[in-house]
């Protein structure tokens, strides 16, 4: 007797199941429905993003005269779009200077820049520092290349420390380090 309550309520459940997995009352039960998985089209980008702008790239190997050839289109592109032309740029007198305080000039200089991006000199380093998911990496194998060569150097938030600067003779080394770590460009 205990097996037929066992097998009839078996079949209840059975039964309950599979008639759960019936046609809903509001259907008209003809069959001809098939569970879909229904996909939505993600929306299409109107434009391709614009790859990174290329910009001129200063290795460890470019000449002062060529170096500063490339500031001072940098520079000419500055002025052209509207910033004052500055003395003391370039290779010999460093980067150009940060823009000014005068809040009517420094909007000026916000558009100069976006309009001459292309046109600013960066280092090898800085470039993959842009562009290199593997900088991280890179920019320790760096460090750990010029401490080898017994000078002081650490990275702090993604750039390369000095307490001083080194003098010329270990610069060179620190240069053949960066050539080492991220390549000649």
């Amino acid at each position: 007797m205990n097996a037929r309550i066992t097998g009839a309520v078996l079949a209840v459940v059975l039964g309950a199941l599979l008639t759960g997995c019936g046609a809903a009352d509001d259907d008209k039960g003809d069959g001809d429905d098939v569970a879909t998985l229904v996909s939505v089209k993600p929306p299409q980008p109107s434009a391709s993003p614009a790859p990174p702008e290329e910009r001129p790239l200063v290795r460890t190997d470019t000449s002062d005269e060529e170096e500063q050839r490339m500031y001072d289109a940098y520079q000419s592109c500055l002025e052209k779009n509207g910033v004052p032309g500055r003395k003391g740029t370039g290779a010999a007198g460093g980067a150009p200077k940060a823009a000014p305080a005068d809040p009517g000039l420094e909007a000026k200089y916000r558009k100069a820049e976006k309009a001459c991006v292309g046109k600013e000199p960066e280092q090898v380093w800085e470039r993959a520092k842009r562009m290199d998911p593997l900088y991280a990496d890179k920019l320790r194998d760096w460090v750990t290349c010029i401490r080898s060569h017994g000078i002081d150097a650490w990275e702090s938030d993604g750039f390369l420390a000095f307490e001083s600067l080194p003098p010329e003779n270990q610069m060179k080394k620190v240069d053949e380090c960066q050539d080492k770590a991220f390549g000649k460009g």
